[in-house]
């Protein structure tokens, strides 16, 4: 007994050891993290917005996503209290060290997914942060006037950017604590926060043609949401669906680094046609169709007969048994189907109307979403 006993706390003491190795190589100083956020966040406070007539929508957006950001750090700060695990079992009575002693491998699993998902936590409220920043910035007038959209369209794009907001904080309040974060995905929080931001950093890039004005701070936000995930790339993803997809990414991807005076109109014809294809892959008319009548779905989710895209997406998504992350799918999906209608109306005038700047965003912004797609899709998420 003296020796089980022995051994246990040895190991015990070593996965105690282990713990705050992983957590000095991936926890930030807390003072130092947090006040990090507050230095990217100040110029919002003290923005002063002349655009009247955005200032109520742009307000939503913001306080959306800091409420958001707001909770997550919440969510941080009791993680650390979690982690403390380890002291109170290297101190437990022998009999609860009798019943442990066969899972020190466990714990030790346990104190590295505390330590990735704190990790995640501090890459999402920076991403966060940054996003905010970018958000104060945006300008749907400017866009609308630099490519003469309609305001009709731009007030669609404004307002399914604003539901997207919506539903991502209603996501990321459905998480209590780390285990809430752990029983999704790994790849489900940073991705809807990429999305978020890859969505603002294009509609910044839209807003303006002059890159020449850009300071420091925006550089440092760079910086701050270059966090590259463990994540399959975008070209891996569509190979395994159909290998005819990757020609159009790829077909895309040279025109972007060409100097052929066409290339505008061939990237944007390119990536409306792969988003296009992908939906019709993923979500073919006959299964969808059959989905909806089998699960009595609303009759809306057909056009004429067929599904729309919105019906398509719901379709690929089935098997998330997550209500908030499907209602946030549904969105962010609906607002990137608004920006292609942007391109539809730019299609045949793109020659000079689009940067380097503003086309290597919308490429960036079509990745991000059809990645975020492929990876939830049955199809390839097991692969």
């Amino acid at each position: 007994m003296f020796n089980d006993l022995k051994t246990a706390k040895m190991a015990l003491a070593e996965v105690h050891r282990n713990m705050e190795a992983i957590d000095r190589l991936t926890k930030p100083p807390p003072i130092d993290f947090f006040d990090q956020i507050e230095r990217i966040l100040e110029p919002i406070r003290q923005l002063e917005i002349t655009r009247t007539s955005e200032l109520a929508g742009v307000a939503d957006r913001l306080s959306n996503i800091q409420n958001a950001n707001r909770h997550l750090q919440g969510i941080l700060r009791q993680s650390v209290a979690t982690s403390r695990i380890a002291d109170s079992l290297n101190a437990a009575h022998q009999s609860w060290l009798d019943r442990v002693k066969h899972v020190s491998d466990d714990l030790e699993r346990f104190s590295r997914l505390q330590a990735h998902s704190r990790l995640t936590l501090c890459d999402t409220s920076l991403q966060l942060a940054a996003t905010n920043r970018l958000m104060a910035k945006s300008d749907f007038g400017a866009i609308s006037n630099c490519f003469q959209i309609k305001t009709s369209v731009i007030f669609d794009l404004e307002n399914s950017i604003a539901q997207t907001t919506e539903s991502y904080g209603r996501l990321a309040d459905s998480l209590k604590d780390i285990s809430d974060i752990t029983r999704l995905p790994a790849f489900v929080l940073p991705g809807a926060t990429r999305e978020i931001y890859d969505t603002e950093i294009t509609l910044e890039s839209l807003s303006s043609s002059d890159k020449s004005d850009e300071d420091d701070t925006d550089q440092e936000i760079q910086l701050f949401t270059g966090v590259e995930y463990e994540t399959p790339s975008c070209l891996a993803l569509l190979q395994q669906v159909d290998p005819e997809l990757v020609r159009l990414y790829i077909g895309a991807n040279q025109a972007l680094i060409s100097n052929n005076a066409d290339r505008a109109r061939h990237i944007v014809s390119s990536l409306r046609e792969l988003c296009n294809r992908v939906l019709w892959r993923l979500a073919p008319d006959d299964l969808v169709s059959a989905w909806i009548v089998r699960n009595k779905m609303k009759k809306e989710l057909l056009n004429e007969g067929r599904p729309t895209r919105r019906a398509r997406i719901l379709y690929i998504c089935r098997e998330i048994d997550n209500e908030p992350l499907s209602d946030f799918l549904t969105h962010d999906t609906k607002a990137f189907v608004k920006l292609i209608e942007l391109f539809n109306q730019q299609v045949h005038k793109l020659e000079a109307g689009l940067t380097d700047e503003q086309l290597k965003a919308i490429f960036h912004r079509t990745e991000s979403v059809l990645k975020y797609i492929l990876q939830i899709c049955p199809e390839t998420s097991d692969k």
